[in-house]
């Protein structure tokens, strides 16, 4: 092995060089997350004026249908922000509501759902008017499902059985 003595000007120019060649990375990196938060945050705010574009007439009547309550400016905000966030749920309002949302039905005939690790899961609505039957007021199981898919999956072979 060769031992390659550099002058001092040498030394700093390579060094130089190799800063910049890892800056230029380092920049390049950088303006790739901050697309991809773009584009995040773009899907976002446009699936959030989707719902704020349904009438708060049209979702209280949703709620009614459903919930025996009263029906306030803050329960209409809540249900269209849960339905916005793509969590999963078996209330039933929220469910209708996702259905005037095209984005949120990734493929024909099923709905997705982002669960707390970053997995994205899409079930069958069939499996979904299931789920809201055998879980209403199960809330430490839907809790357990929102965690990761691997939970979710579990839940579901378990109900399968």
């Amino acid at each position: 092995m060769t031992l390659q003595l550099l002058s001092k000007p040498q030394a700093i120019r390579t060094t130089q060089k190799t800063s910049k060649m890892h800056f230029k990375q380092f920049l390049s990196t950088l303006r790739i997350k901050e697309q991809e938060e773009q584009t995040a945050s773009l899907v976002e705010e446009v699936t959030k004026e989707i719902y704020e574009e349904i009438p708060n007439t049209k979702v209280a009547e949703i709620i009614k249908e459903y919930h025996d309550v009263k029906v306030t400016d803050t329960l209409i905000e809540s249900y269209v922000e849960l339905a916005s966030s793509n969590i999963f749920s078996v209330d039933p309002v929220i469910c209708e509501l996702r259905k005037y949302n095209k984005l949120d039905t990734l493929v024909e005939g099923k709905l997705n759902y982002t669960l707390n690790d970053g997995s994205v899961i899409a079930i069958n609505e069939s499996t979904q008017d299931c789920l809201n039957k055998l879980l209403h007021n199960q809330n430490e199981i839907i809790e357990h499902m929102r965690q990761s898919k691997e939970n979710f999956l579990y839940v579901l072979e378990r109900i399968g059985e």
